[in-house]
């Protein structure tokens, strides 16, 4: 679930939020076609169950309709970008990562073409396009509970995690990324409207965690989350929903609240000089298709990031899409702009504040 890898570890972190889009609308047709001059196309994701469902939802039937042959890589890493792009020998065509890659002029990235690719189905969604950067699918941090703790009265939204009186126990909360979507659920409990939220004030964000911090145990792998929680080592934490879905179906005293959940959003880029650029746009068109999009949801709870999709099968029911609660329950989805611009000050202050 940083706006980076260590909050999509379990895709395998957003992360993505809300810059304005960059590309012009397109006719966004999105329809598996002719292939490009080498009739081939290579994705590299973030491996393990993630990248297998979207093999599933869109890479293999993009390849079966188009005949177009999608080979497979991994694991994503933004090093390996820099040096296939400035050793000027790019074997990925299509990569998958998040909005801290910088998706606006990068000069790094192609930019998305539009009259490809469906921009504009994008506009009206919490994830937007950016000139070199399409929406995946959307996941998020929920607020996770040890069932045997709460029984029928467990916490509605992330304003519980402040209130060990109520709610009394250990909390998990990530380390590694600055205490983000806590700091702002924070600020939230105690009163800031969600259109105030930024700038975020850290210090004032730490200073409401200063009651419970004796009552925090910090983690820095997203299976660690999970295994505080359902072990009742923690009675709550902020973990991945997929986490979450997977450990309660295998018969773990785990569930979520949806309340508050944290928007993340993987993103699809192409590489400087990939060498199938062509076929990049289009299998990039056939995933963010309206009517491709919501498939992931058969293999893995994860959402459509286009607004116009709509989940289907398996999974759709816990998917974060499906728990667009309104009012202080709806989701939290993060400025990537402050974000990519203060995160390390942000990691800085709670690093020191941990230490202190």
């Amino acid at each position: 679930m940083k706006v980076s890898r260590n909050l999509w570890a379990v895709t395998s972190l957003a992360l993505a939020l809300t810059l304005t889009a960059a590309c012009g609308g397109g006719s966004g047709s999105g329809d598996a076609g002719a292939s490009g001059d080498s009739g081939s196309v290579t994705y590299a994701g973030f491996g393990g169950t993630g990248q297998e469902a979207i093999a599933k939802a869109w890479l293999d039937p993009y390849g079966k309709e188009s005949g177009v042959r999608v080979v497979q890589d991994n694991p994503v890493t933004y090093a390996k970008i820099h040096q296939m792009v400035d050793a000027k020998n790019v074997t990925w065509d299509i990569a998958q990562g998040g909005v801290d890659f910088g998706l606006e002029g990068n000069p790094r990235l192609e930019d998305i073409d539009c009259s490809v690719v469906a921009c504009d189905d994008y506009a009206d969604g919490p994830f937007k396009v950016y000139k070199q950067g399409v929406p995946l699918f959307v996941f998020s941090i929920v607020l996770a509970y040890n069932t045997d703790k709460f029984g029928g009265n467990p916490p509605k939204n992330y304003a519980a995690f402040f209130d060990t009186a109520k709610y009394p126990g250990k909390r998990a909360i990530d380390g590694t990324a600055g205490f983000q979507g806590i700091l702002e659920a924070g600020l939230m409990a105690n009163g800031t409207p969600r259109d105030k939220l930024y700038p975020l004030d850290v210090d004032a964000a730490l200073k409401l965690l200063e009651p419970i911090k004796d009552d925090l145990i910090v983690f820095k792998d997203a299976a660690e989350c999970i295994n505080l929680v359902s072990s009742g080592e923690a009675v709550m934490g902020n973990c991945y929903n997929g986490r979450v879905k997977l450990a309660k179906d295998e018969g773990q005293p785990i569930d979520n609240t949806w309340g508050q959940q944290i928007y993340l959003c993987d993103y699809l880029f192409v590489p400087k000089g990939a060498k199938d650029k062509a076929n990049a746009m289009k299998l990039i068109a056939y995933i963010a298709k309206a009517a491709n999009n919501g498939k992931i949801t058969e293999y893995i709870p994860y959402g459509p990031a286009n607004p116009k999709a709509t989940a289907s099968g398996t999974y759709a029911a816990d998917a974060p899409t499906a728990h667009q609660l309104e009012g202080e329950d709806a989701p939290i989805v993060m400025d990537s702009a402050w974000w990519n611009a203060n995160m390390e000050k942000a990691i800085e202050k709670t690093t020191a504040w941990l230490a202190g």
